[in-house]
């Protein structure tokens, strides 16, 4: 039921030899030109080969200092409040090279659809081996799709000729963005029907895929409606996307755990419920960097923003009762609070000039905790230390495909009219929300509208962020349905992705929401031995909130700022050799 990988040196090796560069990918031989004839003849070789694939799909915390979108993976949303990511979003210059625009995966995961036919096995074997393989070729699809629209689509290894065919095939502009969504949607149902339920351990499995296309087909079905792109194919990738998460929640092999943090701080995942998919660290063998950032490294902190996303531990919203709320010190603020809280911010101040002993400082104020076993920090090991990390990271887990399946349901609610019921946030949300060390009220429905108890309830936050912003206003239960997976999800690279596909960078522009500008709420006289970077927004106040957007406001967000331009030296590529390779509009010279 459980998946658990370590990628040692022959794996990398395998990589090594199996990927090629952005700019380089036209120019490969044909993979068959190094790999044994004689390779392709058993599963255990095929299963060897999908090694490759795993560690840029599930890439956990990463690897030594380098990181996976955990914890630092994408800054650049209202998750984190610091002056860097203040800047524009987006360059406004093309840039020559990009190592996203690459095929290099999916020109192997062909590469090994054709070579599977190899194999001496039954059909039921080959076509779990061409399930894994379109698995992995639509995942990198999915994220080429998000990040550039429209692509050319390869099924198969190009072959490298001077024929015309050959050439028109390798030097295709790109294929529609619709056309590209439906050949992605073929190869997860594909791997859906054909992937084995259990492979053993270290695999891929059945439900790792559901779970995965829950994840993808809610992202390319919201952006595809909120963006105005394609509604009738937004209703396919989002009924695929909840069918998908519910496959999961039928098989009735997984469970929310009963501990929050434990499922970020433990140095072996495999016995936990939730656990879908994970990867496994071992001193000596693989190691990671998330507990030296979450404990010895200074931070720039979390923001306001993220941090009064918590809600009061009856359930509502913190500016529900009153819409000038103000917590005066560390202590108010924590209490009484989901206690989700305490689990991903630690429950007091961490100021520079302050001595924060075990901890560093935040120039926010408030300091992460997620991924720290705070009660062991001060005994600190050598695997606790940079590059010595052994925690285990959770790429997928059972939380997450639940809140996939209520967005995905309420959104086709919205879209189609589909019954969307209190079963729905029974079996979705409120199984999170029923945590053992989260125990909040059940979120309810009163008519349309988000309740606690029977009583019917509105954030005043809602309409105070949405009313200056793109995309629309957000009704009020999808308000708290995506409220639940920001704060579930805090700091696991789900934010900025999320900003994308709803329309709302806006979130990330001062003038919508200018509570990413600030960190916590302080009184000047409590903090005496504070640094000089640690300022209000009225430098003549004694009181309120750390200002940490010191440079200025941020520009408005813009169309370019939601889909990546294609880089100009693959467009040059394709003049010279008498072909055209499009640019995206927004981007359009």
């Amino acid at each position: 039921m459980k998946t658990k990988y370590i990628f040692l040196s022959v794996w990398a090796v395998l990589l090594a030899l199996t990927m090629t560069s952005c700019d380089s990918f036209l120019n490969q031989p044909p993979y068959d030109d190094f790999t044994d004839e004689e390779y392709w003849q058993n599963e255990d070789q095929a299963r060897t080969y999908m090694y490759g694939f795993y560690t840029s799909i599930f890439s956990g915390y990463g690897t030594g200092t380098s990181h996976g979108p955990f914890l630092m993976g994408q800054t650049l949303n209202d998750d984190f409040a610091s002056d860097a990511e203040q800047k524009d979003l987006t360059p406004l210059v093309v840039p020559e090279a990009d190592g996203s625009w690459s095929f290099s995966n999916i020109r192997k995961a062909n590469y090994a659809l054709a070579s599977i036919e190899r194999i001496d096995a039954t059909p039921a074997v080959k076509n779990h081996w061409r399930g894994v393989a379109r698995f992995f070729r639509a995942c990198y699809y999915s994220n080429l799709v998000f990040r550039y629209g429209d692509v050319p689509w390869y099924d198969r290894v190009p072959r490298l000729s001077d024929s015309k065919e050959d050439m028109d095939y390798l030097y295709k502009d790109r294929d529609p963005r619709a056309f590209v969504d439906s050949c992605i949607m073929a190869d997860f149902q594909y791997a859906m029907d054909s992937v084995r339920e259990n492979d053993g351990p270290q695999q891929i499995n059945r439900y790792v895929v559901a779970a995965m296309v829950s994840r993808f087909m809610l992202r390319e079905g919201t952006f595809l409606k909120y963006h105005n792109i394609d509604t009738k194919l937004a209703e396919q990738c989002l009924t695929m996307a909840k069918d998908a998460a519910e496959m999961v929640m039928k098989s009735n092999k997984y469970a929310i755990a009963p501990s929050y943090n434990a499922l970020f701080t433990s140095e072996d995942l495999g016995s936990n419920p939730e656990i879908i998919m994970y990867r496994h660290y071992v001193d000596g063998v693989l190691a990671h960097s998330t507990l030296a950032y979450s404990y010895t490294e200074a931070q720039a902190g979390l923001s306001r923003s993220l941090a009064e996303a918590f809600v009061a531990s009856d359930g509502l919203p913190v500016y529900s009762k009153d819409a000038n709320w103000v917590a005066p010190t560390a202590d108010d603020f924590f209490a009484n609070r989901d206690s989700r809280l305490i689990q991903c911010i630690r429950p007091k101040y961490c100021i520079k000039g302050l001595d924060n002993k075990p901890f560093n400082y935040a120039l926010s104020g408030y300091s992460w905790n997620k991924f720290m076993d705070d009660s062991k920090a001060d005994k600190p090991e050598p695997t606790w230390a940079r590059e010595k990390n052994i925690t285990d990271a959770p790429c997928v887990r059972y939380a997450e495909v639940l809140l996939n399946y209520a967005e995905a349901a309420y959104e086709l609610h919205l879209l189609t009219g589909a019954a969307f019921t209190q079963a729905d946030l029974d079996k979705s949300i409120n199984l999170i929300r029923a945590r053992a060390d989260v125990n909040l009220p059940a979120l309810q429905m009163v008519g349309d509208q988000p309740a606690i108890n029977g009583v019917a309830f509105d954030d005043p936050k809602r309409l105070e962020i949405e009313k200056n912003a793109d995309g629309g206003i957000t009704p009020a239960l999808l308000w708290e349905i995506r409220r639940e997976r920001r704060v579930e999800l805090c700091m696991e690279g789900f934010r900025l992705n999320d900003l994308k596909r709803w329309c709302k960078l806006d979130y990330l522009w001062n003038g919508c929401n200018p509570d990413i500008r600030y960190g916590a709420y302080i009184r000047l006289s409590d903090y005496p031995t504070r640094g000089t970077e640690v300022v209000l927004e009225d430098p003549n106040a004694t009181e309120g909130y750390i200002l940490r957007n010191t440079l200025g406001q941020r520009n408005r967000p813009i169309k370019r700022n939601y889909i990546n331009p294609i880089p100009s030296g693959q467009i040059t590529l394709y003049k010279t050799k008498g072909y055209t390779l499009s640019q995206n509009t927004e981007w359009g010279w």
